[in-house]
């Protein structure tokens, strides 16, 4: 590999690093969950908790209701 994709590839990285730090600041301030996958199992992030299951807010969201409200 040379030193020029080396450099592009540490220098993307640290773009996506940032994007998703961002996005996880932005779900804490908002309220929402970050939901990562460990090992295959969901482990969501909220309140300040690291929980397996998500808060009852989340298990109770049904999207194609909410479309169908607008």
């Amino acid at each position: 590999m040379t030193n020029d994709m080396k450099d592009f590839l540490v220098k993307m990285t640290q773009i996506a690093n940032n994007a998703v730090h961002n996005a996880q600041e932005e779900n804490r301030r908002l309220g929402i969950p970050n939901v990562y996958s460990i090992n295959g199992k969901l482990v969501y992030e909220y309140e300040g908790e690291i929980s397996s299951t998500p808060p009852q807010w989340w298990k109770d969201f049904d999207p194609a209701l909410e479309a169908k409200k607008r």
